[in-house]
């Protein structure tokens, strides 16, 4: 082995950079090696057009990260290195081909008055809804906040909710049931199917319920949550951490080999033949489609390497980023311009695209977007008076022929969505695009191994990969059927999005089995604050 360490972490996305940086507090000697120039993985930005244009290569919301106690009780003081968020206002505007715009403020008070102008009656459940998830938050948010539980230990705590039987009720339907149920007018209907389909999940499946509640809540809450400067603030605040307690973040590093001796993992084996021994632990963030590869299938127990055999993608994502000459215009709310533009005309619409996705076809015909103007509220992303503007759509992975043929459509299927997107304003032209970057999702894996079939949140998250399936029944506590080898990241518990969850929960068991915890971490940081 050419150099020596107590942990070593494969990856620098933000949920691995999470568990090395309370590991570095803690007291270990930690390495981080990333395989691309750039740490930060999904949680990243990159001047992809043109020189004075930072984009958010995946991720550029992180509201879920706002309820982790990393944030919320600011345990890593992640403001001290750089991170600082917007919370923008107005939240997300959703234009309609009939002209009309629903608009979400920060203000509740506004939110429900812009839903009376579509139905009193929705606004009042909206009321309700924002009331229910009150009672059911705290319990989902103990859930994502510690290594998943026993389903039977599940069901008896959501029983035991304030909501009781109803909120179990809730959590077995679908998103887009529970929205049907609730609200009456289509406007509105849609607004809140769009609103729950942002974690990329069949939300017309069972067990999506509680989506129709979380997301539009969190946004209620934190708006479009905006890292200023760009996503890769949260990250290269961690790594400071990471280094100013004495750790090493190394780049352009990939993991090719996780070395295993007398079934314990010891050490990587990065691409350019060096070697690094870690003498306690290796963190993973690895997909763990490629895991078995990495390690060796012999070292795995076959049901691991079976259940990883059956692992289902998520749905995949095509992104087009603009360089703009101007903001685009989508319907003001309230005097101002929203960061998140949302795009769907009807629950038909988005059935039809889930129905699509299936069969391995491209909805098109009206398809279901979301288009961010991050520059709208941070300036420094653009060059004066210029901005940044990001559309993403959802597509299949695998299309009749193979997905090599998306290298063939991107170009098509960029310019159709753009054309749609032109219907829904009033100065959206080529004449305001200085330049574009195309990543279907076969580029998006390219880029980011572990955007496996062209998604960023690691794998559906059906019941059967969920909370103590995620990976694996029987190792989704992080720790890996190898001794010393743990998984963080989007395909554990509770699965993707910026959330920082997999990471802050992977960072109370790993210091706990090398006989330190997580308390250690947080008291090392404030002992270091005081003068």
């Amino acid at each position: 082995m050419s150099e020596s360490f107590d942990v070593v972490v494969a990856g620098a996305g933000h949920n691995s950079l999470i568990t090395a940086a309370y590991a570095a507090r803690a007291g270990f000697r930690v390495l981080v090696l990333e395989g691309s120039e750039r740490i930060g993985g999904d949680a990243t930005s990159e001047p992809l057009t043109l020189p004075g244009f930072l984009h958010d290569s995946c991720a550029s919301a992180h509201n879920l990260i706002q309820a982790n106690p990393m944030l919320r009780k600011n345990e890593l003081e992640l403001g001290r290195y750089g991170l600082e968020y917007i919370r923008p206002d107005p939240v997300v505007a959703m234009p309609f081909l009939d002209g009309e715009t629903l608009t979400m403020s920060l203000d509740v008070e506004r939110t429900v008055a812009e839903l009376a102008r579509f139905s009193a009656h929705d606004a009042n459940a909206y009321r309700t809804l924002l009331a229910d998830w009150e009672l059911m938050a705290p319990v989902v948010e103990d859930e994502r906040a510690n290594p998943p539980r026993l389903p039977s230990e599940v069901a008896a705590r959501t029983e035991a909710s304030p909501m009781g039987p109803a909120m179990e009720r809730i959590r077995r339907s679908s998103a887009l049931d529970v929205i049907a149920e609730r609200f009456d007018e289509p406007h509105v209907r849609a607004f809140f199917a769009w609103m729950a389909f942002m974690t990329l999940e069949a939300i017309d499946e069972p067990g999506t319920g509680l989506l129709a509640f979380s997301l539009v809540a969190g946004r209620q809450r934190s708006s479009w949550t905006t890292p200023r400067g760009g996503s890769i603030r949260l990250p290269l605040a961690l790594a400071a951490v990471i280094e100013e307690a004495g750790g090493t973040v190394m780049t352009s590093k990939p993991v090719q080999r996780i070395l295993v001796e007398a079934g314990r993992a010891v050490g990587v084996e990065t691409a350019d033949g060096s070697h690094f021994e870690a003498k306690k632990a290796v963190v993973s963030t690895i997909h763990i489609k490629h895991l078995p590869g990495v390690v060796g299938e012999r070292h795995l127990p076959d049901r691991f390497v079976e259940s990883v055999g059956r692992w289902k993608p998520s749905i995949a994502m095509f992104v087009t980023h603009y360089a703009l000459s101007e903001a685009p215009r989508f319907g003001a709310g309230h005097g101002r311009e929203s960061v998140a533009m949302a795009a769907l005309e009807s629950i038909d619409e988005l059935r039809a695209l889930l129905a699509d996705q299936r069969s391995g076809r491209i909805h098109l015909d009206e398809p279901v977007l979301l288009a961010i103007t991050s520059s709208l509220v941070d300036p420094s992303r653009a060059p004066a008076g210029q901005h940044t503007f990001k559309v993403v759509t959802f597509v299949p992975y695998d299309l009749p022929g193979g997905p090599q043929r998306w290298d063939d459509l991107k170009a098509e299927v960029s310019a159709a969505i753009f054309d749609r997107l032109c219907r829904l304003s009033p100065n959206l032209s080529s004449r305001i695009v200085l330049a574009e970057h195309v990543e279907s999702p076969l580029d998006m894996e390219r880029r980011n191994p572990a955007n496996w079939h062209g998604s960023c949140h690691g794998g559906a998250a059906a019941p059967e990969q969920s909370g103590y399936f995620r990976p694996a029944a029987g190792w989704s506590s992080y720790r890996m059927p190898i001794a010393g080898l743990y998984q963080t990241g989007a395909c554990t518990h509770p699965g993707g999005s910026i959330s920082g969850f997999p990471g802050r929960n992977c960072a109370a068991v790993l210091p706990s089995d090398l006989g330190s915890s997580l308390d250690d971490a947080v008291n090392a940081k404030r002992l270091a604050a005081k003068p």
